[in-house]
């Protein structure tokens, strides 16, 4: 993902076109501590490489209506093919472990952020 502190996208509209241009697909938005966390994911992608049977990107965004909606943070992670091959999911259970994962990294940052003062405690 090509992001500088100057091309970050600066309105949802903006977010929403930046997610579809990296080769995302938005999942959803959840709202956590007065904060939008938007999710998208990838197809599964190949690298011969490190991932020779597949792996997929997931990538959160948090936005705040006190920031006029703007990206405020985000990060990405990638999940092998072979991620939670001991547990039997299905290909669904697997995305959506894959999504409670990159929810919970998500939150902690707001939380984190949080602590520091970064964010009100109070909104919620």
């Amino acid at each position: 993902m090509n992001w500088t502190k100057t091309n970050l996208p600066n309105t949802r509209a903006k977010l929403e076109q930046f997610v579809k241009d990296q080769g995302l697909h938005p999942y959803g938005i959840i709202t956590y501590k007065g904060r939008d966390i938007f999710i998208a994911e990838t197809d599964l992608e190949k690298d011969d490489f490190s991932h020779p049977f597949g792996y997929w990107q997931l990538a959160w965004f948090v936005t705040a209506p006190d920031s006029d909606e703007k990206m405020d943070g985000g990060s990405w992670g990638i999940y092998d093919a072979f991620h939670d091959m001991d547990q039997g999911w299905t290909a669904e259970e697997k995305r959506q472990a894959r999504i409670r994962d990159i929810v919970t990294q998500a939150q902690d940052w707001i939380n984190k952020a949080t602590e520091v003062g970064r964010y009100d405690a109070a909104v919620h």
